[in-house]
């Protein structure tokens, strides 16, 4: 069985979420419905980076816009991306102190990705 293409699109959710500022968003959005320039205000951040970041977010199926009149909404994109989030948010809590001890994830965030053989 080809898991390729499955493990590529997992592979680009899971990026999706791993920007520190679109899981910023994400984690926001968990508990709101709000304009870009609402999520701008509350993460204090440029309304064009949360724009930029909410496009990739979208195309991932990570949240969702709705037009009202003017505005676009966004939320999260059901109740599975919540679970998904709120699982994640579990599991990191139990995890917490391998996860941030795990010197193969250091190395790829600093750049210096070494496979092996």
């Amino acid at each position: 069985m080809d898991n390729r293409p499955l493990i590529l699109e997992l592979e680009s959710f899971f990026s999706a979420l791993s920007d520190g500022t679109r899981l910023e968003i994400a984690l926001y959005l968990r508990d709101h419905e709000a304009t870009v320039q609402e999520i701008s205000s509350a993460l204090g951040k440029s309304q064009s980076l949360i724009s930029h970041h909410l496009s990739c977010l979208r195309n991932c199926g990570v949240v969702n816009v709705e037009k009202r009149g003017k505005y676009s909404v966004y939320s999260l994109n059901g109740e599975a991306v919540r679970r998904i989030i709120n699982e994640a948010i579990d599991h990191v809590s139990r995890h917490s102190k391998s996860i941030l001890s795990c010197e193969i994830v250091r190395e790829e965030k600093a750049g210096k990705v070494t496979q092996p053989g």
